[in-house]
């Protein structure tokens, strides 16, 4: 088994600055529309990397390859849209204070940690399961196209 770093960190940094490009494009974009921006960098970047591991590796992934990549970008995706909205928080309440005791009393609220659970757990799921099921059965048919 090939070392996945390489293509953890490509998937970072493509996802990272697709999540800039999109978030300028949702600015200009009403909020019906722009909601669904958020998923594309994710899936754009992981279709990125897939080429990029097919071109290196001649083959598609195997199953433990593809468990952990999965795994890994789903991590990767919340981790940095976590630290994101923690810095932005931050940013913002240097001039503001309010803005800070705001944040930290909707933490404290079980109905607002629930219902943003739900909605994150309404993007990360299927983002999962899409990658999972592109790094493998999908990885396949490229791979026998691309080297048969």
């Amino acid at each position: 088994m090939v070392s996945l770093n390489q293509y953890y960190v490509w998937f970072f940094i493509l996802c990272f600055v697709l999540t800039l490009i999109a978030g300028v494009l949702m600015v200009f974009l009403p909020n019906e529309i722009a909601g669904v921006l958020t998923a594309i960098p994710y899936l754009i970047a992981m279709i990125i990397v897939l080429h990029k591991f097919l071109k290196q590796q001649q083959r598609a992934p195997t199953h433990e390859e593809r468990k952990k990549i999965t795994f890994a970008f789903t991590l990767i995706f919340w981790g940095y849209n976590l630290i994101g909205m923690l810095a932005g928080v931050t940013y913002f309440s240097r001039n503001d204070p309010e803005i800070w005791s705001t944040f930290v009393m909707y933490m404290q609220n079980p109905q607002f940690l629930v219902t943003a659970l739900i909605m994150m757990l309404f993007l990360a799921v299927p983002l999962y399961l899409i990658t999972y099921w592109f790094y493998g059965k999908q990885a396949q048919r490229m791979a026998n196209k691309m080297f048969r």
